[in-house]
């Protein structure tokens, strides 16, 4: 019998060691409605491409048995992608909910993250996957890194890209959210909920269109996937959409704004999103952009002033 020898320090009660005693009920029951989501939305693409393979038409399946429900999510991958953006709803509201009880843990923002990489990473690329499986078979091309096409091999390496980079966008903020000198205003990167937004709302918007249009989503879908995969992992600032667009005070002509935009979504719900979705993803770049070129007018004419002053001195001297 081989003898073990314990280090004298773990040895001592309690030493190095933290017990979780206590948690915030709600908060993390809403974050787990955020995992649970996600989970479903996997199931949703399992089951598209069971139907797939068995020649189901996605017109024979009445999704969820519910004659609502299925005007507005007529397949699997449309039910996928609307239980993704109920998840992300989840995703906001849980953080908004721990700070009003003042009940912020390290375990809640832990939790988070964890359902976010399912929600945000895991689903909308398993979704990706099963629709580029779906509309680009009758081009034999599938999806697979084991795929006999380059276009197959690469399509499959976009959406593991996603998931890798939506992973790492994770880790990234919880360890630079920790910092004290952190800008809890902004992201920096793309989040991985808006990322996961820009994907499923072409998996919604596709179940409007035709053959053709469909096949279109799915070669741009790659390219979505590959462009939104960088910037998450990117220093590029967002502002935090609830904070930017919902709590704050916004003058009068951003509220007709909003009404708009509102009618417009209930009349043409997939659409809107796509524009909005869209519109948020290039907003960090474009304000980047923005900010960069301000800066450049703005330290021109300094450096302009001080090469005059360094003239003036040189004609004096």
């Amino acid at each position: 019998m081989t003898t073990i020898l314990k280090h004298p320090k773990t040895e001592l009660p309690g030493h190095g060691r933290k017990r979780l005693r206590n948690l915030a009920f709600l908060p993390t029951m809403i974050t787990l409605g955020n995992l649970i989501c996600g989970f479903s939305a996997i199931y949703f693409g399992m089951r598209a491409m069971q139907d797939f393979g068995a020649n189901v038409a996605p017109s024979a399946n009445q999704t969820l048995h519910s004659a609502m429900v299925e005007r507005l999510l007529p397949s699997f991958l449309s039910v996928g992608a609307g239980l993704v953006i109920l998840g992300m709803i989840f995703d906001m509201f849980d953080g908004l909910v721990a700070r009003a009880t003042r009940s912020t843990t390290n375990f809640g923002g832990q939790l988070d993250s964890l359902a976010d990489v399912v929600t945000c990473g895991v689903a909308p690329a398993i979704l990706m996957v099963a629709f580029m499986t779906q509309e680009l078979a009758a081009n034999a091309i599938q999806p697979s890194p084991i795929s006999d096409t380059f276009l197959g091999r690469a399509c499959w390496a976009s959406a593991a890209m996603y998931v890798a980079f939506a992973a790492v966008r994770l880790a990234r903020f919880n360890v630079e959210n920790a910092e004290s000198d952190h800008d809890h205003r902004t992201f920096r990167g793309l989040p991985s909920p808006g990322a996961a937004g820009i994907v499923v709302s072409l998996i919604l918007f596709q179940d409007q269109l035709g053959d053709l249009g469909r096949r279109y989503v799915a070669y741009a879908l790659p390219i979505v996937a590959v462009c939104t995969a960088f910037l998450m992992i990117s220093r590029v600032p967002y502002r935090r959409f609830h904070r930017a667009y919902v709590l704050q005070k916004k003058p009068f002509g951003q509220l007709v704004i909003g009404v708009i935009v509102l009618t417009v979504f209930v009349s043409y719900k997939a659409p809107t999103l796509v524009v909005l979705v869209f519109w948020y993803g290039v907003s960090g770049p474009v304000l980047l952009l923005i900010k960069n070129f301000r800066d450049r007018g703005k330290a021109q004419p300094i450096a302009d002033q001080s090469q005059t002053d360094h003239k003036q001195s040189s004609r004096q001297a």
